[in-house]
């Protein structure tokens, strides 16, 4: 099963049908989340998402699965590309990190569905991104803490060693009511 699975890397998608093939990957996989969270996640719009697919700041993953596109990671150390990234707060806490072009962003690893029942598919798109980049950097994410628990298993496993991690935030959304709201 591994052997039909290939991991392209590139700076820009060209065609125009794995674009829109690709953001409704990324659409689908936020939209699932969005039915469980009260914040809107996959913070890119249709038209920020065509334009990273184009941008050469991000190095795009492409995972294939039978020669079928079936998914991408999004990687960018320009952090100030992306919107709801507050690039000044690594700037002030990580200054040589961020001026050395360490520190990472992955916005999105997003598999098709119908992909995601082949045996660690996340995982190995996951590897195959952050391996590509050393050992020296650094990789922020965000995440909902619906899947906190999940997250640190599924970056364990894509990268196959030990790492360190430092929650540097958290967002919390909380609704107030003298009656039942439902």
């Amino acid at each position: 099963m591994e052997d039909n699975i290939r991991i392209v890397e590139t700076l820009v998608i060209h065609e125009e049908s794995e674009r829109a093939l690709l953001w409704e990957i990324y659409n689908a996989a936020f939209e699932r989340l969005n039915r469980r969270t009260p914040i809107h996640h996959g913070g890119f719009s249709k038209n920020q998402f065509d334009a990273v697919l184009s941008d050469e700041d991000f190095t795009k993953f492409l995972v294939y699965a039978d020669d079928e596109l079936a998914g991408v990671t999004l990687i960018t150390n320009v952090l100030s590309k992306i919107p709801w990234v507050n690039a000044g707060y690594f700037e002030e806490h990580y200054p040589n990190r961020t001026a050395s072009g360490d520190i990472y962003f992955l916005p999105a690893v997003v598999i098709n569905p119908k992909h995601q029942d082949l045996r660690l598919i996340g995982a190995k798109l996951l590897q195959q991104s952050l391996t590509t980049m050393g050992e020296n950097v650094v990789m922020a994410v965000d995440y909902s803490e619906t899947l906190r628990h999940s997250l640190p298993a599924f970056v364990g496993r894509g990268l196959g060693r030990a790492f360190k991690g430092e929650i540097l935030d958290r967002l919390v959304y909380q609704i107030f009511y003298y009656e039942d709201p439902s």
